[in-house]
């Protein structure tokens, strides 16, 4: 279970994202000609990755373990990302709060996983539940690809 201490900087983490995140959208969304307003908006963009920085420190030397774990779904993220861009996928599912992701295999197995994506030729590309990026084959899956992207 996760410390208070480690929730609460993951928590502020989490907010001072979202808050990043539409800081860029306004940012993105002012005309051109609003130098002063693309100027506080970049501030405040400035000012919130800091935060996120010391707070992520702050998490590095209290909660190490934690901080290594975000680091490995960090980095599951950009390989899936760049995967993505070079494989058009036909179909992405990723796990919800309280529901099920996995990928059938032929072998029976299932493979728990955060995100799976397909692409044209039916080969699966997953993010496990471990942060680790597996791919398979098409003919080791048992599942077929949805026929739109559900939950993504």
């Amino acid at each position: 279970m996760t410390q208070p201490k480690t929730e609460a900087l993951l928590k502020k983490i989490n907010y001072l994202e979202a808050e990043l995140d539409i800081q860029k959208q306004i940012l993105f969304s002012i005309p051109s000609a609003q130098k002063s307003e693309m100027e506080k908006t970049i501030t405040i963009i400035a000012a919130r990755k800091k935060e996120i920085q010391l707070l992520r420190q702050e998490l590095k030397e209290h909660d190490p373990a934690e901080y290594d774990r975000i680091l490995v779904f960090e980095r599951a993220i950009t390989e899936f990302k760049k995967i993505a861009m070079d494989t058009p996928f036909q179909s992405i599912i990723n796990r919800n709060i309280d529901e099920e992701c996995f990928l059938a295999l032929q072998n029976g197995n299932n493979v728990d996983c955060l995100i799976k994506a397909c692409d044209a030729e039916e080969n699966w590309t997953i993010i496990t539940i471990d942060g680790q990026i597996r791919q398979f084959p098409s003919e080791d899956v048992a599942e077929k690809p949805s026929k739109k992207n559900e939950n993504f």
